[in-house]
């Protein structure tokens, strides 16, 4: 099989580049509430907790909207945005499973690798927050496509 490529659209990294913004601006928010708020001393503590999970969580926007995954005969590449890129072959691949998270206010759908040593690997490039995404199911048909061909299953 061919080398293919799994990663998100356009319109899906601008959605994902909106979930950033607005994030980013819920935490200033908080940050300017609690610095104004008054009292001495402890805002700033609370501002620089606020600041420590923002970069976090921005590390993981970005990486969750800019990482992908190379198919190719042999193995699997996830490129995880800026922080490296990991190879596993097919012949360590045990299970592809589709895993569903749900948080307080939403619920997302993400490929996941199981490999023969028992630790899992999210493949970058493929989630959604729709139940029923022609575009995510495609990913997930491609996948098993190119684990089967080439285990021979």
């Amino acid at each position: 099989m061919a080398e293919v490529w799994i990663s998100l659209d356009l319109m899906d990294r601008r959605k994902n580049a909106r979930a950033a913004g607005y994030f980013t601006a819920i935490c200033a928010g908080v940050v300017l509430a609690v610095t104004l708020s008054g009292e001495t001393g402890s805002p700033w503590w609370w501002a620089l907790s606020i600041l420590c999970a923002w970069i976090i969580s921005m590390v993981y926007i970005i990486n969750r909207g800019y990482g992908r995954a190379l198919l190719t005969p042999d193995d699997i590449v996830l490129f995880n945005g800026f922080l490296g890129k990991r190879s596993i072959p097919w012949g360590h691949v045990t299970n592809i499973e589709k895993r569903h998270h749900a948080a307080r206010s939403s619920s997302w759908w993400d490929l996941r690798l199981t490999c023969a040593s028992g630790r899992s690997f999210t493949v970058p490039g493929a989630f959604t927050s729709s139940h029923h995404d022609a575009k995510f199911e495609a990913k997930y048909v491609l996948l098993c496509q190119h684990w089967r061909h080439s285990a021979g299953r």
